[in-house]
């Protein structure tokens, strides 16, 4: 892959460690440069021009450029581990608000994938849901993955990152769909590269009433035990058109089907979780469903947002 590279944006607060972990593994399982940037907001960065405010403008402008100072020198700390580890670096600092810049500097540097933290400088958040309590993406990193047009590996959870990827684990949930495939199709050749394991999933509903004769049971329960069984047929049929070499999982659940998803790639020891995207609506804009939201928020493990059109 010369030439190629992956731009990791690292915010230099808490989470910034986990995603250059997360960078240098995946630099290193694709044989890439890294491009190492901190995005410094500068949407306040406004100056009044009266004379009279002139001096505080100074001091402010002042501040501003030795606060870019400290933010680069910490950068280089962070770069000269990349390099420690192996990896080939470039590290900058840019201003602009980081939603719009991480996906324009993607576009510039040529880079197949982007690496971004799952919260910034304010720190983790969580809300109660249905009694549990569940981590809130941060702003920027939602923004990123709906404007991006390329892969964005998010690092959430908390397990370790094994070094340079290798022999992980990918769990991809498909429902058959042309996002869900562009998802199976980039983890089946990341899989492949780092000598790792595939597992591709589908949930669905449980049919009930398992126990009773069919006579005894409701036609809802009939149609639902028979949508369960073609559902499997087609994941046999689908795996073995697409990614032959995968190991495949009907998962039965009643919950919601991105709770199902984690839950069984934590019984495979899944490392990489796997996301379909897809583009919906006059904008083009990205559609970050319920399911792949939710994902994000509880994965125990990073989490790869593959759009449709990254097949």
């Amino acid at each position: 892959m010369a030439g190629a590279s992956i731009l990791c944006a690292t915010d230099l607060t808490s989470a910034g460690p986990r995603t250059v972990d997360l960078a240098i593994a995946t630099a290193k399982a694709f044989g890439v440069r890294l491009d190492l940037v901190h995005i410094l907001d500068d949407a306040d960065s406004w100056w009044p021009e009266s004379p009279e405010l002139q001096a505080a403008v100074d001091a402010a402008k002042e501040d501003s450029t030795r606060h870019e100072a400290v933010l680069e020198a910490e950068l280089q700390k962070e770069q000269a581990r990349c390099v420690a580890a192996g990896v080939e670096t470039e590290a900058f600092v840019v201003r602009g608000r980081p939603w719009r810049v991480i996906p324009e500097l993607a576009e510039q540097r040529g880079s197949f994938l982007i690496t971004i933290g799952s919260y910034g400088s304010s720190g983790p958040r969580s809300v109660d849901s249905k009694g549990t309590t569940e981590p809130v993406l941060g702003s920027t990193a939602s923004r990123v993955i709906r404007a991006a047009d390329r892969p964005v590996f998010i690092a959430t959870g908390e397990a370790p990152i094994p070094d340079g990827l290798q022999r992980t684990k990918w769990f991809v949930g498909t429902d058959f769909s042309a996002s869900s495939l562009a998802a199976v199709s980039w983890a089946k050749r990341a899989a492949a590269r780092v000598d790792g394991e595939l597992h591709v999933a589908n949930v669905v509903i449980p049919a009930g009433g398992e126990e009773k004769p069919d006579e005894e049971r409701t036609w809802r329960q009939v149609l639902r035990d028979q949508s369960k069984i073609e559902a499997g047929q087609k994941l046999s049929a689908y795996v073995e058109e697409h990614a032959p070499s995968a190991q495949t999982h009907q998962v039965v659940s009643a919950d919601y089907a991105s709770r199902a998803m984690c839950d069984a790639a934590k019984m495979v020891t899944a490392d990489i979780l796997v996301v379909g995207t897809h583009r919906q609506g006059v904008l083009g804009r990205l559609l970050l469903g319920s399911t792949a939201s939710r994902c994000l928020r509880i994965s125990p493990v990073p989490v790869l947002m593959v759009p449709e059109q990254a097949r």
